[in-house]
C-alpha cells in the first residue's frame, strides 16, 4: 500500500515537508461547488506535527528512497523536540487527538 502509485504517499509528504520548511512548492488551483482557492492556504504553515519519524523511517532508510524534504522536516521536529519526536500534548493542547499520536523516533527510527 506505501508503495501504491509509485509513492504517492511520499510524494505527498515530501511536498508537505518542503513546504512547511519555508520553500516554494507548485500549486494549482483549488475548485469545489462553494469555493476557489487561488493561492496555497497558510493554515496551519509551520506547525509541528509528529509523523516524519514513519516516514522518513519507511522511505528514506527502509526502502533507501530519495526523502530529503522529510529527512530534512524530521530533523526539524526533533529539534523542536529536545532530540526526539513527541507524543500527545507536546504539540498543544489538543495535540493527543492527533490522528498520528507521536513517539515516532522510538516507534520507528533505523538509523542511528
Amino acid at each position: 500500500m506505501v508503495g501504491y502509485l509509485s509513492n504517492r504517499i511520499l510524494a505527498g509528504a515530501e511536498y508537505a515537508a518542503k513546504y512547511n520548511l519555508g520553500f516554494d512548492v507548485p500549486y494549482t488551483t483549488y475548485v469545489n461547488s462553494d469555493v476557489t482557492q487561488s493561492i496555497i492556504s497558510n493554515n496551519s504553515h509551520n506547525d509541528i506535527r509528529p509523523i516524519w519519524e514513519l516516514i522518513y523511517g519507511h522511505y528514506g532508510s527502509l526502502k533507501g528512497l530519495n526523502a530529503t524534504w522529510s529527512k530534512q522536516y524530521r530533523d526539524l521536529v526533533m529539534t523542536n523536540g529536545n532530540g526526539a519526536e513527541g507524543g500527545g500534548g507536546d504539540y498543544g493542547p489538543n495535540s493527543g487527538g492527533y490522528d498520528q499520536l507521536g513517539f515516532g523516533t522510538l516507534l520507528y527510527r533505523l538509523d542511528a
